[in-house]
């Protein structure tokens, strides 16, 4: 009787310890720091001289949270960002954006699924 008291304290310890990690591992902290300006720009665009006004995707993060983004035009707006694990949000007057980040270079704008890089 007084093994199985044992193992069920030890399967009890293993199985907190286990969900304790899994805890931990879920509160990753943010993916991508912004401890400067940093301008990301559409990857791999072309630029058609037969539409001047295109400057393809643009989005600046400052760090006091102002983001500018040029959602495939040459007007930017003006708004916030907020960096949440592998997340980003940008919100304007307009509109929301969300981007996913991909790595310290780069992220993907979620709806259209347009890739920007960072400038060096």
């Amino acid at each position: 009787m007084k093994s199985k008291i044992i193992s069920l304290k030890q399967i009890t310890s293993s199985i907190f310890i286990i969900a304790f990690l899994l805890v931990l591992n879920a509160c990753k902290k943010d993916q991508l720091t912004i401890d400067q300006e940093k301008r990301f720009s559409e990857v791999d665009f072309k630029f058609d001289p037969s539409f001047p006004f295109n400057g393809g995707w643009g989005l600046t993060l400052k760090p006091d949270g102002v983001a500018d983004i040029a959602p495939g035009g040459d007007i930017y707006y003006r708004g916030t960002y907020k960096i949440s694990g592998k997340n980003i949000t940008v919100s304007t007057d307009q509109t929301k954006f969300r981007f996913e980040i991909l790595s310290d270079t780069e992220i993907k704008e979620k709806q259209y699924g347009t890739r920007l890089r960072l400038e060096p």
